[in-house]
């Protein structure tokens, strides 16, 4: 644990910590609005679905 602390301490591997976890988060934020989506795309084709058999 110590290493892991002097290593995001260190002023040469700054800018390096910094890109990767920037990095991180835009790719969980990605994954974040892509599921969202996905959820919508789903709850509307349940919702049809459920709509339909109803009319039955």
């Amino acid at each position: 644990m110590e290493y892991f602390q002097n290593f995001l301490n260190s002023h040469q591997h700054f800018y390096y910590v910094v890109f990767s976890y920037l990095i991180v988060f835009f790719i969980l934020i990605l994954i974040f609005i892509l599921s969202l989506n996905k959820l919508k795309k789903l709850e509307k084709i349940f919702n049809n679905i459920t709509k339909n058999e109803g009319e039955k």
